[in-house]
């Protein structure tokens, strides 16, 4: 299925690439995580179904409203662009409307994700490549601060992941990988296509 039927069938707008007017160091364009990506992700690892998930960079919203959709959790989207962030909030109003008694949360930050206070029952934290290495660290670091303070269990998902997202967590004791999702099926074959996922270990 295609995004912008997917798009459709959720009442939202989400397809589309956004580039920066200015360069950004820190923070990268923003490109929603295909539907048929998340799909082969939820066919090939079974998600925690407790706590909220968390998409850091989300953009328009997509992920926090497709795993709403599908699984009922408590979503949320954390943006620092406001324009972005009004788009997820117009998004919003309009899922919200037309599915009014649909069970779970879906909610949006509009601010750094350095700076966002991590939930204590926040347990999927979600990341397609949404800023710099620096940023990623900073926000590792809050949420192993969150795990530790309210123990439980977590996992964190990288889509289309860096080198260096991957070796910060490769030698990060909080963490182990269990899983490697490679996307072999679609049209245009990219090696870097694939999902990471790493789960907290609890001390």
């Amino acid at each position: 299925m295609d995004e912008h039927t997917m798009d459709k069938r959720l009442h939202i707008k989400t397809a589309g690439m956004r580039e920066w007017v200015h360069q950004l160091a820190h923070y990268n364009r923003y490109e929603a995580t295909p539907y048929e990506g998340l799909d082969y992700l939820f066919a090939q690892h079974d998600i925690l179904k407790s706590g909220s998930w968390l998409d850091f960079g989300c953009g328009k919203g997509r992920v926090p409203f497709y795993v709403q959709s599908l699984y009922s959790l408590d979503t949320i989207g954390i943006e620092m662009s406001s324009v972005l962030y009004q788009d997820a909030m117009n998004n919003l109003m309009d899922y919200r409307q037309a599915f009014p008694k649909k069970k779970g949360s879906i909610s949006f930050e509009c601010i750094l994700a350095e700076r966002y206070k991590i939930p204590s029952d926040a347990a999927t934290f979600y990341f397609f490549n949404p800023f710099s290495i620096e940023i990623f660290r900073s926000v590792i670091r809050n949420i192993v601060l969150s795990l530790q303070t309210t123990p439980r269990s977590a996992e964190v998902i990288l889509y289309y992941p860096t080198t260096a997202y991957k070796l910060f967590l490769q030698g990060h004791p909080s963490f182990e990988m269990v899983a490697e999702i490679p996307i072999t099926h679609l049209q245009v074959h990219d090696e870097n296509e694939r999902f990471l996922v790493y789960t907290y270990k609890q001390p």
